[in-house]
């Protein structure tokens, strides 16, 4: 058991991209193994957001850790697609991008996260004297960073750009204490103009509608894995 305080972590969010990158067919294997079209120039530590029929790893962002050569396949061994249930065969092709560089939102006052709550459905059968609670579905996720106001901060350009566009952006934080770097998607909402009171710093916020139904862990030990 073990736990850190998140001071000194940093976000950065996924600004530019290599060319789209057909996938053919995924394996169910615990370290997927996706067959890609020949040329796709992945190495092994690429990160790339991969778009998947399967839903579970769609919008998932992660880093490549093994190359075939000869095959043109591509392992991503933190993906577990051994349960045909969830990952029915043959229906999880797509597409990976690489992400070729990130951009830092810096000067974060505030990180807050709304949504993911279970649901329940209510039942009474006759016999009962108290109601039954049956699991249904997990409210949207909503992620919103506040940062102090600077408009020449390049993650502005981003922001903006990625809002009037609607883009599904890749999201990095690194948190030292935790020696652990983590991997999710969402699609922002920026607003740019700053809120202003007397005597506080001003703030902008952008909040992130969570795409990724998982979230990727690394630790600095298994940086390569």
């Amino acid at each position: 058991m073990a736990f850190q305080l998140p001071n000194g972590a940093t976000i950065q969010v996924g600004s530019e991209f290599g060319d789209e990158i057909k996938v053919t067919a995924v394996s169910n294997a615990k370290g997927a193994v996706f067959t890609c079209e020949a040329g796709h120039g992945l190495a092994v530590g690429d990160e790339v957001l991969i778009t998947s029929g399967w839903p579970l790893i769609n919008y998932l962002a992660a880093r490549v850790s093994a190359v075939g050569e000869e095959d043109n396949t591509v392992t991503i061994g933190i993906i577990d697609s051994s349960d045909e249930n969830f990952f029915p065969r043959g229906n999880g092709i797509g597409s990976l991008r690489k992400i070729e560089a990130w951009t830092l939102i810096p000067q974060i006052t505030e990180l807050s996260q709304s949504g993911g709550d279970q649901q329940y459905l209510q039942i009474q059968f006759l016999e009962d004297d108290r109601q039954r609670n049956l699991a249904t579905y997990k409210a949207a996720k909503t992620q919103t960073i506040t940062l102090a106001h600077d408009s020449s901060l390049p993650i502005y350009d981003v922001l903006k750009a990625s809002d009037r566009r609607g883009d599904t952006l890749p999201l990095k934080m690194y948190v030292p204490k935790a020696t652990e770097t983590r991997y999710w998607s969402g699609t922002p909402s920026f607003d740019p103009q700053p809120t202003t009171a007397v005597n506080a710093v001003e703030t902008v916020t952008v909040s992130f509608a969570i795409k990724s139904m998982d979230m990727a862990f690394y630790k600095d030990a298994a940086a390569k894995i």
